[in-house]
C-alpha cells in the first residue's frame, strides 16, 4: 500500500523470498479495501508457497494455537513461522507476539525497519529514500516505533548500525 514494492524488491535480492499461502490469502482478502495490494501477487521474485511437509503443518498448528485470533486471524504470521521454524532462513514479521515466539523458538526474525536499515548499510538506499519509506509506510497506518526522521537515531538505539 505505501508504493514501495520495487524497492522491496530491491531490498530482497539476495534472498530467496517466499509468501506462504496463508499471508497470499490475507493479501487477496485485503484486495477488497485496498485493491494495489493485488500487485504483490504478481511478483515474479516472491514465490507462494504451501506448508505441506507434516512438521510445517504440526508447527503452523502450534504458532496458531499460541497466536489465537480465530480461524482468520494470524494466520501468516504462524504460517511464516512455521516454514521458517522447520527449513531455517529468515522471518520477516512486525507483529510484537509473532516476533517474540520467533526468539523463544531460535528462528532468525526482524522487521521492516531491519530491511530498511540493511538496504541502507549495504548502499542499496540511500539515508533520504530509507526516511521516505519509513514515512510512506507510516501513512498506511503501519505501526512502526519511529517515523523517517527519527529512523537513524532509533537503528542505533537498536543496534543495527554501529
Amino acid at each position: 500500500r505505501a508504493g514501495q514494492l520495487d524497492a522491496l524488491h530491491s531490498l530482497t535480492t539476495d534472498y530467496r523470498c517466499l509468501m506462504p499461502q496463508q499471508v497470499a490469502a490475507e493479501i487477496r482478502t485485503g484486495t477488497s479495501l485496498h485493491p494495489e495490494l493485488a500487485r504483490v501477487l504478481s511478483c515474479d521474485w516472491l514465490d507462494e508457497v504451501e506448508l505441506a511437509d507434516i512438521a510445517e503443518i504440526v508447527a503452523f498448528a502450534r504458532f496458531k494455537d499460541e497466536l489465537g485470533g480465530g480461524e482468520n486471524r494470524n494466520n501468516g504470521e504462524a504460517a511464516v513461522l512455521a516454514r521458517t521454524s522447520v527449513n531455517g532462513g529468515i522471518a520477516l514479521i512486525d507483529e510484537r507476539a509473532g516476533a517474540r515466539i520467533a526468539q523463544r523458538e531460535g528462528v532468525e526474525t526482524h522487521g521492516t525497519l531491519w530491511l530498511i536499515i540493511n538496504g541502507f548499510r549495504t548502499d542499496r538506499l540511500g539515508r533520504v529514500d530509507a526516511e521516505r519509506m519509513v514515512d510512506d509506510l507510516r501513512s498506511t497506518d503501519m505501526t512502526l516505533p519511529t517515523n523517517g526522521a527519527g529512523l537513524f537515531a532509533w537503528a542505533y538505539t537498536d543496534g543495527l548500525l554501529p
